[in-house]
């Protein structure tokens, strides 16, 4: 545990349990005035070891939560695939707990090192290639030596670039999905949503590294971008064209078990390479709400894997190759038992990270 106690983590565990200071206060039961917990949160006071303790109750975490020295990110400007219903509470939970994960991984990062398989996804303004956003998915495509026709598994293909994938329930199907550029000593990070199915969870993820490839630097189009990117990628026109015809609602169906990917998007992507007229776009976009198929679609894809590793790798690496215990991952974490097996779902298979120790 550090020496000074961090005030920004004490507002991230309010933050991450959508807790207002008035809240936190009502559950410490008076034994701090607001004001006070105002000048905890920005630095400006210490607080008594018995006034830390009640706050680690209050939020559920570990007192050594709060002795984390490291700095907190800003929330990424709109770089989520979100509906506009999310509340600001619920969509600032949701970076909390990513930040929580960040912070986590840098810690572990320390000591093991991820082997990229596969080169690692490039940065390209659209500019540069004129804004034609299909020829950057073609040039993500050759760099990654994908076979032509469907991406049989987009995330090990990620992870593999060296994309790590952190899933978690959300809590709300309002949102599938953002990401962090690589920083501060860690990869390329996507956070998804395991509520969606793998059609959507697919897109999702092709989405966001259309953000990691294009958009360093935001911009009013990003997200526009981002979806012609993920349709792109995952279904390259030469080869999605000819499987149109013709299109039909039956034929869209069997598409989809070929092609991975949801139904409104085999729609989206038939209309933006012209196989389907505006008209015809607005029809099929009907005809699915008609049969309820907005909030599940048919057709099993239980033969899609799609599941993230390295996530698991890494605190398997910990617990199975550097001895940590349970209790000892809690701590360094700051977690309880509860959260860090909620956050951290591991099994007894042997890590595959090559291994760095650090002499110290």
């Amino acid at each position: 545990m550090g020496e000074r106690f961090n005030g920004r983590m004490l507002a991230l565990a309010r933050q991450v349990r959508r807790m207002s200071q008035t809240d936190l206060v009502r559950a410490l039961g008076g034994i701090l005035a607001q004001g006070t917990l105002s000048k905890i949160e920005h630095g400006r006071f210490q607080p008594e070891p018995k006034t830390v303790d009640a706050l680690a109750a209050a939020l559920r975490v570990r007192p050594s939560f709060f002795f984390d020295s490291s700095y907190l990110r800003e929330p990424m400007v709109s770089y989520s695939r979100r509906r506009q219903k999310l509340s600001a509470t619920e969509l600032q939970a949701l970076y909390g707990l990513a930040e929580i994960y960040r912070l986590n991984l840098r810690k572990c990062f320390g000591a093991i090192e991820i082997e990229e398989r596969l080169p690692s996804a490039p940065s390209i303004d659209p500019d540069a290639f004129g804004g034609r956003i299909e020829d950057i998915a073609a040039a993500v495509r050759q760099r990654w030596n994908l076979p032509r026709g469907p991406v049989h598994d987009l995330t090990k293909t990620a992870e593999d670039a060296g994309v790590v994938i952190v899933p978690f329930d959300f809590g709300t199907p309002l949102i599938d999905g953002f990401c962090q550029h690589a920083h501060d000593g860690l990869p390329p990070l996507v956070f998804l949503n395991t509520g969606q199915p793998k059609d959507r969870w697919r897109f999702s993820l092709a989405h966001e590294i259309g953000h990691l490839v294009m958009h360093t630097t935001p911009n009013p189009e990003q997200e526009r971008q981002a979806n012609q990117f993920a349709a792109s990628l995952l279904m390259p026109a030469q080869e999605f064209s000819p499987d149109v015809d013709p299109p039909s609602i039956p034929r869209f169906i069997e598409l989809k078990a070929y092609w991975g990917v949801a139904i409104q998007a085999l729609f989206y992507r038939a209309w933006q390479i012209g196989k389907i007229s505006d008209r015809q776009f607005r029809y099929f976009l009907a005809e699915i709400s008609r049969r309820g198929w907005r909030k599940g679609e048919p057709v099993d894809l239980s033969h899609l894997k799609e599941e993230p590793t390295t996530l698991r790798w890494v605190v398997e690496a910990h617990l199975n190759e550097l001895g940590y215990t349970e209790a000892e991952m809690g701590d360094l974490f700051g977690l309880e038992q509860h959260d860090l097996r909620a956050m951290y779902p591991v099994t007894a298979r042997r890590p595959k990270l090559r291994l760095i120790v650090n002499e110290r």
